[in-house]
């Protein structure tokens, strides 16, 4: 049996015309660009100098490092690219209010 890919899976979810089915698809691919763009510049060996730092401490009490910091900008950059209403995460004491209609 081959492999399902995640686009694969998400074309045969959507099915007919659903909103909330196509909100959820474009949520997960906004994650899926996300996930992808922190894991390549992971790969690309940049962190060596770049994210070495640490910061304050996060909503949880864990002493936030620059790493952290720069995937979360850019999960919330992706999230203002979805139809997603709140975005909270733990490197932010605050949820970030992205559309209130979604």
């Amino acid at each position: 049996m081959p492999a399902a890919t995640l686009d694969a899976f998400l074309n045969s979810y959507l099915g007919p015309s659903d909103e909330l089915r196509s909100a959820v698809v474009a949520t997960v691919r906004q994650l899926t660009q996300a996930a992808t763009k922190v894991r390549n510049t992971i790969n690309q060996g940049v962190l060596g100098t770049a994210f070495a730092g640490t910061r304050s401490a996060n909503a949880d009490g864990d002493i936030q490092k620059d790493l952290d910091i720069f995937a979360d900008d850019i999960f919330l950059d992706a999230m203002r690219h979805a139809p997603v209403a709140l975005y909270a995460s733990e490197e932010l004491e605050q949820p970030v209010l992205l559309d209130s209609q979604a």
